[in-house]
């Protein structure tokens, strides 16, 4: 619905964060518009409707779901021109809707896709490929439903139970963000969003053979200066790294089977231990690159799980998958092994193979696991920008021995 205001033509719009629950898990309803940004279910109202009659006639129309209204939401304004010159003043008022049945299907000619998503994916693709305009609205979703970014999973209330009637995506639109997450579970580790500090999601990395006593030092100097999250430093300098890191907050991580993944099941199971007893709070292990790669996917989780057990819950365990060497089919399988072997994180590289997209490898490795497991991206990663950009497409961690990716002042 139109009408002029102060000789303004003003154009009326509504429509909703739409969710639906599985037992405890959410899952969050994105489209994408015809312009390629990620989205929710809105439309003009009609004359004698109201907002709430039109998003839901919308979201009918769009993506084929039914929908009840909870809450409203906070909507957004903003000015557009039409072809004509014209200029718009365009009010949105959004909704937070509980799918109750329907089928997923993206309306042709009005959308290029639809898809339902995890809320940390939901999230991150708001963030990253979103209208700026809408992120409150859904940040407010959320929190209503208990799912907020680094928030846990909401009780099942019983509600939005259409069943498995609702395929996961349909429309497949341009770029590959309409997959959606693994299932919904806690979201264990922090989501970064443009506005946060960016220190508490990197980890400062020395990792060469030769690195020197002094060199270990100023490592953890510069951690402890910037507030990174970790220094992540081979087994034999754990000891070192956590005496002089004690009481600054900064943890110590443990490279284990670098680079090569290929020492004896044992010894890394043994290695991942004693670094666990000398300090680490986190271990990054080699998967058994050549194994994979053989199809003797079996061992590789053998391989992984006998170091999760190592550890006894001690440290978090991070599953090195050495991308670079792989296909994308092989990069979700190891992020299955990794996942039904226990690991905390799946985590792209070593830094010691070229890496190629590393961006593409944060979004394939984000979409192929459940929101249980973080992704840390690792190879090559030089200054503020580049960071930035791999936590916006789903990294929960960055290592970098480049310490301008966050600056003294900043932190």
């Amino acid at each position: 619905m139109s009408d002029k205001q102060g000789g303004a033509m003003r154009e009326l719009s509504a429509g909703g964060v739409v969710y639906r629950r599985h037992g405890n898990r959410t899952e969050i309803l994105l489209i994408r518009d015809r312009f390629g940004k990620m989205s929710f279910p809105k439309g003009k109202m009609e004359p004698g409707e109201t907002t709430e009659q039109t998003a839901l006639r919308e979201i009918l129309e769009e993506t084929g779901i039914v929908g009840t209204i909870e809450a409203p939401l906070p909507g957004t304004e903003f000015d557009f021109q039409k072809e004509s010159g014209e200029i718009v003043h365009k009010v949105v008022r959004f909704f937070l809707v509980r799918a109750t049945g329907g089928s997923l299907k993206a309306r042709e000619g009005e959308i290029a896709g639809a898809a339902w998503h995890s809320p940390a994916e939901a999230w991150r693709l708001q963030l990253s490929e979103g209208y700026e305009g809408n992120t409150e609205a859904l940040e407010r979703a959320l929190a209503l439903l208990g799912a907020g970014p680094g928030g846990g999973p909401a009780e099942d209330s019983g509600g939005a139970g259409e069943g498995d009637s609702a395929d996961r995506t349909a429309g497949r639109g341009p770029g590959d963000g309409m997959a959606g997450g693994g299932p919904f579970a806690e979201i264990r580790f922090s989501v970064w969003r443009p506005g946060d500090p960016l220190a508490p999601f990197v980890e400062h990395a020395l990792l060469k053979a030769d690195a020197r006593p002094t060199d270990i030092d100023r490592l953890c100097e510069e951690a402890a200066a910037r507030r990174f999250h970790a220094v992540c430093v081979g087994g034999g300098w754990v000891r070192r790294c956590r005496e002089r890191l004690t009481g600054t907050g900064v943890k110590v991580c443990a490279a284990v089977g670098f680079p090569l993944g290929a020492a004896a099941t044992r010894v890394k199971a043994f290695e991942a231990a004693a670094a666990v007893e000398d300090g680490a709070a986190e271990i990054d292990v080699v998967i058994s690159v050549g194994r994979l790669l053989e199809g003797d996917y079996e061992a590789v989780s053998r391989d992984l799980a006998a170091v999760v057990q190592a550890v006894q819950g001690g440290a978090l365990v991070k599953a090195v998958l050495e991308t670079g060497l792989l296909t994308d089919k092989l990069k979700v399988e190891a992020c299955r092994l990794a996942e039904a072997a226990g690991a905390d994180f799946v985590r792209t590289s070593t830094g010691f193979v070229p890496v190629g997209d590393l961006e593409a490898d944060v979004r394939l490795l984000r979409s192929a696991v459940s929101a249980e497991l973080g992704v840390k991206a690792a190879g090559g990663v030089r200054g503020r920008d580049s960071a930035r950009r791999l936590l916006l497409a789903g990294a929960n961690r960055i290592e970098s021995d480049d310490v301008t990716v966050v600056a003294v002042s900043a932190v």
